[in-house]
């Protein structure tokens, strides 16, 4: 996309895959006359989100969470090192 102009932005921090900071920054992003919502990682090609498969982009995200969750994520909440088996 060339010359978008992005609005009302807000950057997640986290990290990336090997584990240097980085920021997803979600928004809506003006297009001439037109707002649309849109997201990046840092300062990457912005993906617009068209309101008809936000909702699935929503779905698959919750579906890898609890994936995620059921097989290591519950393992972060745990301060202490985990004991040997």
């Amino acid at each position: 996309m060339t010359a978008e102009v992005w609005r009302y932005e807000r950057a997640i921090p986290t990290t990336d895959a090997t584990g240097r900071p980085t920021r997803v920054v979600v928004g809506l992003v003006e297009q001439g006359n037109r707002l649309s919502a849109a997201l990046r990682v840092d300062d990457g090609k912005a993906a617009l989100v068209p309101l008809e498969t936000g909702g699935e982009l929503l779905k698959a995200l919750r579906e890898t969470l609890e994936s995620w969750w059921r097989l290591d994520g519950h393992r972060d909440l745990t301060p202490e090192p985990r004991a040997s088996r």
